[in-house]
């Protein structure tokens, strides 16, 4: 199982690094989009193996992944423009994504806002008894 993982992990990285080389910006990003689900998938079964290995439980596990979605959404565009030195609500033009994001407007201040709170609780699994 190490040996596949490893394998797995060395080879996607290979192939969207190599695909975005060759100018394949499309075909990258779709394997790169698959090689991070798969290891956030992986990492998130790992740290949550009591819902997905011990004692089954799909619904709290599903809860976990929209709240890393949830939160992903609110917290990632404000990281990544901080890091590249841009304005904290800058969106670009070229993506889809962006183009909703910046007719959205101030509307997505309130999405990514409610998108934190609700992450966070799901994740922390607040309100659960």
């Amino acid at each position: 199982m190490n040996l596949l993982l490893t394998l797995f992990l060395i080879i996607f990285e290979a192939v969207f690094e190599g695909l975005k080389t060759q100018g394949l910006h499309i075909a990258s990003e779709m394997v790169e989009f698959t090689y991070l689900s798969v290891v956030t998938l992986m990492v998130l079964a790992f740290l949550n193996r009591k819902y997905v290995f011990k004692e089954p439980n799909l619904y709290s596990f599903i809860k976990i992944l929209i709240g890393y979605l949830l939160l992903r959404f609110a917290l990632f565009d404000s990281v990544w423009n901080i890091a590249a030195g841009q304005d904290i609500f800058y969106y670009g033009t070229t993506k889809l994504y962006d183009k909703i994001m910046t007719q959205l407007g101030a509307f997505v201040f309130i999405l990514k806002l409610t998108s934190l709170i609700w992450g966070i609780a799901w994740l922390t699994k607040w309100g659960n008894k």
